[in-house]
């Protein structure tokens, strides 16, 4: 077969997939619309290169670029027709020297990946553009600017005054630094007192050295340590800085260079913000909404980022935090997680994290556990098989005499999942909560539950779950519930070779300070946060260095508490065992 016959080919394959898929038609006439067919966010393809393409042809202008998270393919449109064919001619089918041929089609229309977001921004939050002039920016620069040689491939970090402690997010008071805030700093407190802010001067300073591509997980700063005010200077490059409320509310807000960012109140104590890792932010734009109100737009248009230098000024304090803001507040301790807390921790540590890692945590799970199948095995045709917390389907059977419902709460596993599950006729993919299933009961043969219930954050919704799972069973109906040991001696998990450190604190809601699990060592604590090393997808394969490092919520089980968890009226233990890191219990419904 010619390459241009195989060009048609998979072009006419992907216009059938993209219309059943998503209801956009493609033309054989030329648009303005073009969808490059096997290139997109999932393969690593950006807007600066489609812009690189576009070296050849300098009287065409992109107007937009539209790249859908998780897909491997994306949109590019044009002011016209004419300037689509130019493009299309150039490189439909054509080999390119850094990555084979790109298939493209032209298209009707492309989808709407703008975001409205309707939140104000936090109350106490200050943004004071052109704070400094370009002058005094290079002049900070300059003084600031440094390169760390031992570590280029992190944000590069130094501190003044006292060193600002990321793993617990506060300072040691007792180990001052021999470099104090410089005093060319000087002038940004007689400069600030101008615009009436009320402020104590910092004696700490935090430098971070941001290349494209480097950013920061959300945090707020610990209550007790730190004064009310919190002072953010930003200089080489403009960046797009992640407002997230543990009420669901998100502001994504545009901090330029030269711009001094003021966080009081309650941006300070009841906000978390943090910079996402990419080499781009959107465009965003303000608009009037139909109420006349001004809203943020998130547009599909990117601009590309260059180095970026923040300087986090802080004053520090002594004593226990008296801020009003119990969520977030380090003073808000309890040995129990009420279930407030609770809940907003795992949405925050569990449910978010998931939603960002989907694709590269369904990349590393292929084959279905040992012990699950052979649970499965014998299952008689006409039976109903749920399979709670299914991930990314890995557990559905390839069969088509049971009905199989997968639920998951994660639409991006979700989507995982229905991949999976395509094929196979009796099988169904729902977005379910295990705390709030939305089924009628007694209807499951066979339940599932594999490495789901160690996410619940308190020993009452552990409970709330294996009742749920005993409430979908019908009399005489089995269940395989799995959760994460904290003995993983007899594991394949641990490093022999990897020292198992003192474990570092992450200040969350409710002021709790939660261990930081250090991989393949053996578990220390019950209740942790576990890393996941985020991968980007490359090319369908996983590129070697991490991205970022988000924290997930675990309570890892003693022996026998899965167990006693199970130890309801309708339900009853058949058998318990060890399994690979996993305490495991066969339960009936009685």
């Amino acid at each position: 077969m010619d390459e241009a016959k195989k060009t048609e080919r998979k072009r006419k394959r992907f216009a059938a997939r993209l219309k059943s898929s998503k209801g956009i038609l493609c033309s054989e006439s030329s648009e303005p619309n073009i969808v490059l067919c096997n290139v997109g966010q999932a393969t690593g393809f950006e807007k600066q290169d489609v812009v690189k393409m576009l070296n050849i042809l300098p009287s065409v202008k992109l107007k937009n670029f539209i790249a859908e998270k998780g897909e491997s393919h994306c949109f590019i449109v044009f002011n016209n027709s004419e300037n689509a064919k130019l493009f299309f001619d150039a490189y439909n089918g054509k080999e390119r020297a850094d990555n084979g041929p790109i298939y493209m089609n032209y298209v009707k229309n492309v989808p709407s990946s703008e975001v409205v977001c309707t939140s104000n921004n936090p109350e106490g939050l200050h943004l004071l553009k052109d704070f400094i002039s370009e002058t005094e920016e290079r002049a900070f620069l300059q003084l600031f600017d440094w390169i760390d040689e031992s570590n280029l491939k992190n944000r590069q970090v130094k501190h003044y005054g006292y060193e600002f402690r990321y793993g617990s997010n506060d300072v040691d008071l007792s180990s001052p630094l021999s470099e104090n805030i410089p005093e060319e700093c000087n002038i940004l407190w007689e400069r600030l007192n101008s615009y009436g802010i009320e402020f104590r001067i910092p004696d700490q300073l935090t430098v971070n050295k941001y290349s494209p591509g480097q950013g920061i997980p959300s945090h707020v700063d610990r209550h007790s340590p730190f004064d009310d005010t919190i002072l953010s200077l930003s200089l080489g490059s403009s960046v797009v800085m992640d407002w997230k409320h543990h009420s669901g509310k998100y502001v994504p807000l545009v901090v330029p260079a030269r711009s001094l960012l003021v966080m009081q109140g309650e941006a300070r104590y009841d906000w978390q913000h943090g910079i996402q890792p990419r080499t781009w932010d959107p465009v965003i734009e303000i608009r009037n909404s139909n109420t006349s109100e001004q809203v943020r737009v998130i547009t599909s248009d990117t601009v590309m980022r260059q180095m970026r230098i923040s300087l986090t000024f802080r004053k520090t304090r002594q004593g226990k935090c008296e801020c009003g803001y119990k969520m977030l507040c380090d003073n808000n301790k309890s040995n129990i997680i009420e279930d407030e807390v609770a809940s907003k921790l795992e949405e925050i540590h569990v449910h978010q994290v998931y939603e960002q890692i989907a694709g590269h945590f369904s990349s590393t799970r292929h084959k279905p556990w040992p012990k699950v199948v052979e649970f499965l095995k014998n299952t008689p045709p006409g039976s109903i098989v749920l399979d709670l917390g299914a991930g990314n389907g890995k557990n559905v059977l390839k069969r088509n005499d049971i009905l199989q419902i997968a639920g998951e709460r994660s639409s991006g596993l979700l989507g995982e999942c229905r991949r999976q599950a395509r094929g196979v006729a009796g099988a169904d993919c729902v977005r379910l909560d295990l705390l709030c299933p939305g089924m009628r009961t007694r209807i499951a043969d066979v339940v599932i539950c594999i490495a789901v219930i160690h996410h619940f954050s308190n020993q009452a919704r552990r409970l709330q779950a294996v009742s749920t799972i005993a409430s979908l069973l019908r009399p005489g109906g089995r269940a395989l519930i799995t959760v994460w040991a904290k003995d993983q001696t007899k594991s394949n998990y641990l490093c022999k070779d990897k020292e198992n450190l003192e474990a570092s604190v992450h200040s969350t809601v409710g002021g709790l300070n939660l261990p930081i699990h250090e991989n393949r060592t053996q578990f220390k604590h019950n209740d942790l946060l576990v890393p996941w090393k985020l991968r980007n997808i490359k090319e369908k394969k996983l590129e070697n260095e991490s991205s970022t490092t988000l924290l997930r919520y675990y309570h890892v089980f003693e022996e026998g508490e899965l167990d006693k968890l199970c130890d309801l009226p309708d339900l009853v233990v058949e058998k318990s065992f060890y399994e690979e890191g996993n305490w495991c219990v066969i339960c009936k419904k009685i």
